[in-house]
């Protein structure tokens, strides 16, 4: 993800409504976590504010089987589109989450998703690394 085009910079608070502005779509090379399929993500980031340590966008994946860990992050998601089987890789409990549901994935989580189709989600990052 490129991120740094995105930074938030600016000495004024600002509001951010998601898709006006236009941002890019930038694709996230997650190559050394797929499992199969192609898994292609795409992110638009609309707000990387270095101050707090946090990142605000959407996020978007094709068909596909991969892993993901929140390292020294906590993600809040809501899922607009599409479905995922998600599996804790701690304790192999699996849950589904489809258009409409939100969670919270905590640092130090594990997981494997599986995305049939596609899924698209908006999600709000906190950096808790000190």
């Amino acid at each position: 993800m490129n991120a740094q085009n995105f930074t938030h910079t600016q000495t004024q608070p600002s509001f951010i409504l998601f898709g006006a502005p236009e941002v890019p779509r930038t694709i996230k090379d997650d190559s050394a976590n797929l499992i199969s399929g192609k898994a292609e993500q795409g992110v638009w980031l609309y707000s990387n504010d270095t101050q707090s340590g946090s990142k605000f966008g959407i996020w978007e994946c094709n068909a596909g089987r991969f892993r993901a860990t929140m390292d020294g992050i906590t993600e809040f998601c809501h899922i607009l589109e599409g479905e995922a089987e998600v599996t804790n890789l701690a304790d192999r409990s699996t849950r589904i989450i489809r258009a409409g549901d939100s969670f919270v994935m905590e640092a130090g989580l594990r997981t494997e998703w599986y995305v049939p189709v596609y899924i698209k989600k908006c999600f709000a990052i906190s950096d808790i690394r000190p």
